[in-house]
């Protein structure tokens, strides 16, 4: 989602590419001292050379190729003035941004296999969310112990457990609610629970909370059939994708479906782009929009951001698979626009009077070269131009915007290596 407050995005969905969760030491490369491996460009002076469709051929690494243990991946990257600090299942680490020694800050809180999580900046400290769980926790930015400062799990274990401890901790009792992934404008987290009834076709219900970041008890604003996820705050309204729970007729054709088709898939309700007002109150309507997946294992992923009152957005309209698209929502009066014909998982960011999209999607609308994209779009216009891509058969796992250069996280699948790539804007 776009952020004009916080510089870092995690695009979770792409985590499915991690070779394993393998527990060890940090990186000969990375050194509590800071002395290790300098970040530096492998080709100075050429590292924007481009293919004839606007690719890069060479690529500038602010965090060169890593070799995390169990093959990880770079999940996080947060900009903090001249510092840029990113992580990986296990550890926190910091880079100039300008380039130069990585050092270790020190242990972050554990993640699972396919755990994802943002950093965010408040003054000294950095913020994270226990992946799935509506616990936050916090260190300080020059190091130390992460502690759980918000937990509103009725057991209260706090965060940062690992994938055994959560799986053995979760046996022999009720299912918890799960939470969503949180946004965070500084002042509060917003973000769903959602709890799923017992039963053959059961649905899920959902509540969007509010929490103060000074603590206290959650509010209520907003409760549901069905599933929400990707809250995302836009001026004076929270955004959120909801899929309904489905329909008795849509229930009866999937079993039926199931019958000569094991594999088939579950069945749903329909789709929606909504929001609600910060403070609570009646939700409304604003795109019928679709992600190719929806719910279960990998979730939506639609909205890309938000620039105040507007909202950006990619999928497929009216959940079409021929309607594939960028598009622009004025949240005042519900109007939408398609800028571009291509659905992009990614962030949008705002930088200047334009929206940047750092994400994964097809080269050019309607090609089948995919790669990963940095869009730029006109605040107040509709032309969405390609300022460069890589496609290198790379995975994009995480991205942020410093100033008028993209961060880029890549996980190189050939050799099993994370990077962090800069890619200055034009």
């Amino acid at each position: 989602m776009l952020r004009s407050w916080v510089c870092a995005g995690l695009l979770g969905t792409q985590v499915l590419s991690c070779k394993g969760q393998g527990a060890g030491p940090p990186s000969p490369s990375v050194s509590a001292s800071g002395a290790g491996i300098a970040a530096a460009a492998v080709v100075s002076g050429s590292a924007q050379a481009k293919s004839a469709e606007g690719c890069l051929t060479t690529l500038d690494y602010l965090v060169p190729p890593q070799k995390y243990p169990g093959g990880d991946l770079i999940r996080a990257v947060l900009v903090d003035g001249d510092q840029v600090y990113f992580r990986n299942m296990h550890e926190l680490m910091r880079v100039p941004l300008a380039g130069g020694p990585i050092g270790n800050v020190g242990k972050a809180p554990e993640l699972s296999l396919r755990g994802t999580t943002e950093l965010w900046q408040a003054g000294d400290e950095l913020v994270m969310q226990s992946p799935g769980e509506p616990i936050f926790m916090k260190a300080k930015k020059a190091g130390g112990a992460w502690s759980s400062f918000i937990d509103l799990t009725a057991a209260k274990k706090g965060g940062g457990r690992d994938a055994a401890t959560r799986i053995l901790q979760g046996l022999g009792g009720p299912a918890a609610p799960r939470a969503t992934d949180a946004a965070f404008d500084g002042q509060a987290f917003y973000f769903a629970e959602i709890t799923r009834e017992k039963g053959k076709n059961a649905a899920d219900s959902s509540k969007l909370l509010r929490v103060a970041f000074a603590g206290g008890e959650p509010q209520t604003l907003f409760t549901t059939p069905g599933t929400i996820s990707e809250v995302t705050r836009a001026g004076e309204q929270l955004a959120f994708h909801l899929v309904l729970p489905p329909t008795p007729e849509a229930i009866k054709a999937q079993e039926q479906e199931r019958k000569k088709n094991k594999f088939a898939a579950a069945a749903s309700g329909e789709q929606w782009v909504m929001a609600v007002p910060v403070a609570g109150g009646t939700a409304k309507r604003l795109m019928r929009l679709s992600s190719v997946f929806s719910g279960g294992l990998v979730g939506t992923s639609t909205i890309l951001g938000a620039d105040g009152a507007r909202l950006y957005l990619s999928g497929y309209a009216d959940e079409d698979l021929t309607k594939p698209g960028i598009y622009r929502v004025e949240l005042t009066n519900g109007a939408s626009e398609r800028l571009d014909q291509r659905f992009v998982r990614g962030t949008a960011y705002v930088a200047g009077e334009r929206v940047v999209i750092l994400g994964s999607g097809a080269v050019e609308p309607g090609q089948s070269k995919y790669g990963t994209l940095v869009l730029t779009v006109p605040r107040d216009g509709k032309n969405v131009g390609l300022a460069a891509c890589i496609a290198d058969k790379s995975t994009l796992h995480a991205t942020a915007l410093a100033g008028n250069v993209a961060l880029l996280s890549l996980f190189q699948p050939s050799t099993d290596t994370a990077v962090v790539v800069k890619v200055p804007l034009p």
